[in-house]
């Protein structure tokens, strides 16, 4: 289909510290959320500047400084430049999905989701999406209601495991009542290999023996964390995980065992799931 000034582009987001997920009218698009500078040699002060996957590869190159402009889910002030390439990177990718050309005036009807604990920044989210994209409507959801209606639920303690926070969120018929952003995040592991370890699954798996030792321990407190929320609620939620903190060896297999006495769901596409159900709320 060919987009017209007059016609809109849905778009689902989900701005993660570790990644960017979204899910539009052509696809689904997934980078890493990182922005690089390298300067190049001391014989010119020429830099690079570059985001996503093009920034992960420049990581380790000599003269190169990384900065992660998303924290525990929400923009960075000090580096809303680099927010506004990680948008400008996505619009980019969405525009190579299509089979057709889109036209650069096209407007976009956005919902985005931010974590339980940074609700209160949603009108800034909004104005940093109107700035650099050309947005008719921009909604902001809690990132857990994503996972709930990709998983065609209405009520549930939604536990998605990010890189820089862990929310616990419960919802009840489609109303969020309570929630928190808990510390014990994936990079509680993926630390112990290296700082953008979580970039690489195949790094992950390489030292497997590593991710089990942790994951051991990240999920007996997150259990012990999410057991708490449920008894206020009578325990009568099932649990939702999502999250690329599933990806970590030994995580979503260890946290299961702990909460067995629960009903646990997981979604097709636990790294993805906010952003597919994000993008069913825009339709």
């Amino acid at each position: 289909m060919h987009f017209g000034p007059d016609m809109l582009m849905k778009i689902g987001l989900d701005i993660g510290t570790g990644f960017v997920k979204c899910v539009s009218d052509y696809g689904a698009v997934r980078f890493p959320s990182v922005y690089v500078r390298r300067i190049h040699g001391l014989w010119t002060e020429k830099a690079t500047e570059a985001v996503g996957s093009k920034a992960s590869s420049l990581l380790d190159t000599m003269g190169a400084t990384t900065i992660s402009p998303i924290v525990r889910g929400r923009p960075d002030p000090r580096y809303y430049k680099q927010v506004d390439m990680l948008l400008a990177e996505m619009l980019r990718q969405i525009h190579k999905l299509a089979k057709t050309p889109i036209d650069a005036d096209a407007k976009l009807r956005i919902v985005v989701g931010l974590p339980y604990h940074a609700f209160g920044y949603r009108e800034s989210m909004v104005r940093v999406m109107q700035k650099v994209l050309n947005v008719e409507t921009c909604t902001v959801v809690a990132q857990a209601s994503g996972t709930l209606v990709d998983l065609d639920l209405e009520s549930a303690i939604v536990v998605s495991i990010g890189q820089g926070t862990t929310e616990i969120v419960v919802i009840d018929d489609m109303e969020v009542i309570d929630g928190e952003s808990s510390r014990w995040a994936s990079d509680f592991v993926t630390k112990k290999i290296g700082r953008y370890a979580h970039l690489n699954v195949d790094l992950l798996h390489k030292n497997q023996d590593v991710c089990q030792k942790y994951a051991r321990v990240m999920a007996e407190n997150l259990a012990r964390e999410i057991r708490d929320m449920s008894g206020q609620y009578d325990d009568r939620y099932a649990i939702a995980l999502s999250g690329g903190g599933l990806l970590i060896p030994g995580m979503q297999e260890r946290l299961a065992a702990r909460l067995k006495e629960f009903k646990v769901v997981v979604p097709d596409d636990p790294v993805m799931s906010n952003a597919h159900g994000l993008y069913k709320l825009v339709e």
